[in-house]
């Protein structure tokens, strides 16, 4: 395989051949040299500085902010870093989201500043920009020189974008707020040609959700509604940049993604995805396994590989089968998602038409209702393969790339049964399908969420 083949969703190594912490990052390019910044939440770090020339070979240059860096980070938590250079001052300037290493109840942005990219950055102060809250967030520098910070307020529920101080040190004015009441998070920008496009994630914490993107004419402008880009999980990211590779033959523009994995952090990986541009306002997201890049000449090929896998998302659980059982039975139950447990893989067969049978995939197991009961209220067990209409569920499409799986033989529907008991595991079950539409949060909502590899 080449050695400027990136490959998505593993864990990224430096040159060194330690794992890369850069998480929430953003890029900076300077003398030939990509510079990207992100979080590093191992012992006494906050955020670390890598470089490359050809975006596969990362070099490590420094832990550019610490917890010894100023009194209000020692215990603070530091993410989406994003730096960019003042032209009028010969400063770098990095502003992030600042929180207090207890919860997320501050809401403020800090600023940072260096005389060199790749330096030890000084804390200036943290703050809440005009008053308000601010979570997620990015900067974007115009090519007028005009900088900008967007990041999410009032309890995430908005988005602002707030133009800067002409020394990119303060907050100038708040020129928009986006999307109000739609609760979009981790804002990553670009211009291309005449418009700006915006692509963020929804909020559902460390799990994946259904980015979003919209265009405008002007920053400060009307924008547009918001469209689906990607898959209904974003391939299991979250954005955090759009990289311009401006090339001798074409311009091409990266998607930057987090793929968090929300049982162990320092297992979360990274993508760099292909973007593509069907017309002057629309954007499209595609599944890259890898991609080669080509930053003298701009080009980039991308290949792609089906793992055959799926995973069961019910509300903001995922189904999984391993050490729940009674009686020689494997009941199947909800879990919080994590990338390393093949236990929450599954493959789905197709039986005929809207008809499929769902195997786990490490035993080889299939789902069905314990005892072939009719009752309501009846636990979802492994078995094996059996040619009886038991093991056979009927896809019924619901709203928001949703569906529900309704059992052939009993009528019946999934369910995920919440526990009554901390500790107790929420249990598969199956009960009345509900009349409504669907969507992420109805009781009968799954998400057949496809694994990308």
């Amino acid at each position: 395989m080449p050695v400027n083949r990136v490959l998505n969703g593993t864990i990224w190594k430096d040159t060194d051949g330690n794992p890369i912490h850069a998480h929430g990052g953003g890029f900076l390019k300077k003398d030939g040299y990509f510079y990207w910044f992100g979080e590093n939440r191992t012992e006494g770090k906050l955020v670390s500085c890598y470089r490359s020339k050809d975006l596969v070979s990362w070099e490590f240059c420094n832990h550019v902010v610490t917890r010894n860096t100023h009194p209000e980070l020692s215990r603070a938590n530091a993410e989406r870093p994003k730096v960019t250079y003042n032209e009028k001052t010969g400063r770098y300037v990095m502003w992030l989201h600042w929180e207090n290493g207890i919860d997320y109840s501050e809401a403020r942005c800090a600023v940072l500043v260096c005389d060199t990219v790749d330096g030890d950055y000084s804390y200036l102060r943290s703050f809440r920009p005009k008053g308000h809250m601010s979570r997620d967030c990015t900067l974007f520098k115009d090519d007028d020189g005009t900088a900008y910070f967007v990041s999410a307020a009032r309890e995430n529920a908005d988005l602002h974008v707030y133009r800067l101080s002409d020394d990119y040190l303060d907050i100038a004015s708040l020129e928009k707020v986006l999307w109000p009441g739609q609760k979009r998070e981790a804002p990553a920008i670009v211009k291309r040609g005449d418009y700006y496009f915006l692509i963020t994630s929804g909020c559902t914490g460390w799990e994946p959700n259904q980015g979003k993107y919209a265009y405008s004419a002007s920053i400060t402008g009307e924008w547009s509604d918001l469209f689906d880009i990607g898959s209904p999980t974003t391939f299991d990211t979250q954005p955090t940049y759009i990289l311009t590779i401006q090339g001798s033959e074409t311009t091409s523009y990266i998607y930057v993604g987090d793929r968090w994995d929300p049982s162990n952090y320092f297992n979360s990986s990274y993508v760099f995805l292909p973007l593509s541009f069907d017309t002057e306002t629309s954007m499209s997201l595609d599944w890259a396994s890898s991609i080669t890049i080509d930053v003298q000449t701009g080009l980039m090929e991308a290949e792609s590989e089906k793992s055959g896998l799926w995973r069961l998302r019910m509300g903001l659980r995922y189904l999984s089968a391993k050490g729940v059982e009674s009686a020689g039975a494997t009941y199947v139950y909800g879990a919080r998602l994590s990338c390393a447990d093949q236990d929450q893989l599954w493959v789905v067969e197709r039986v005929s038409g809207d008809i499929i049978r769902i195997r786990h995939h490490v035993s080889g197991k299939y789902i069905e209702p314990e005892d072939s009961s009719s009752q309501e209220g009846t636990r979802i067990i492994l078995s094996g393969k059996l040619d009886h209409a038991r093991q056979e569920w009927r896809v019924i499409p619901a709203a928001e790339g949703h569906v529900k799986l309704q059992n052939v033989h009993t009528g019946l529907a999934l369910k995920l049964e919440r526990a009554r008991e901390r500790g107790q595991a929420d249990l598969l079950i199956q009960a009345p399908l509900s009349s409504s539409p669907g969507g992420p949060w109805d009781v009968n909502s799954v998400l057949l969420a496809e694994v990308y590899r």
